[in-house]
């Protein structure tokens, strides 16, 4: 009997290893065929979606299809999002630049606003692309909610947070892993951080039409 259970244990364990190494196989392939500026921002939202399926507890299914058709139909949104956050990144950049350049000469309220600015931008990155899986809205509302949703959860924000910060160390101390578990072990846990605060807002929203 315990035998049996270590034989079954086992082969699950496996499986799991096989669909995580399958998925980051699949997120640097569709990066790569998007030459990574185009590919990059739809393959980490299949991934995403993908994760979000398996937190349903549904593994039946091909991950093959799943990812192709959501890299598909996110594409546009994903890459104009991507781009969006990409520019503005690149804007924070040259304002730290600046800020470095200057030093003393600023008003110690500058830098402190200048890092305010940066922790409101990486909360509503860390929610954005998690949001495109499980709602379909317009970009500006992508924005709006990943930015309420990562102020007003700030705890589950610091779990993403976390996971994406933890999967990035581990792997630059062991380079193969980007080859092999990085990026989809990132979406895993960050499903897995974000889909219980989802399944809350649903479940409000169902109570709210259900009085009215």
């Amino acid at each position: 009997m315990f035998g049996q259970q270590l034989v079954d244990s086992l082969d699950q364990f496996l499986k799991w290893v096989l669909r995580i190494a399958w998925l980051n196989f699949l997120w640097i392939i569709f990066s790569l065929l998007g030459l990574f500026v185009a590919g990059v921002f739809p393959a980490t939202v299949a991934a995403l979606n993908v994760s979000r399926k398996w937190r349903l507890k549904d593994t039946e299914f091909s991950v093959w299809k799943v990812f192709k058709s959501t890299y598909r139909k996110e594409f546009k949104t994903a890459n104009i999002i991507g781009w969006i956050f990409t520019l503005i990144a690149g804007v924070l950049y040259l304002n730290y630049q600046v800020t470095i350049a200057l030093g003393d000469t600023l008003p110690i309220v500058v830098p402190f606003a200048f890092y305010f600015i940066v922790f409101l931008y990486m909360i509503t990155v860390l929610w954005i692309f998690p949001l495109i899986t499980h709602y379909e809205t317009n970009i500006k509302q992508y924005i709006k909610h990943a930015f309420i949703i990562g102020i007003s959860k700030l705890h589950f924000t610091f779990g993403i947070g976390v996971v994406v910060f933890l999967m990035l160390y581990l792997s630059l101390d062991l380079p193969s892993m980007f080859f092999f578990i990085t990026f989809s072990l990132i979406s895993v846990g960050t499903m897995l951080v974000a889909f219980p605060v989802f399944n809350k807002i649903d479940k409000h929203e169902e109570q709210v039409v259900e009085t009215k």
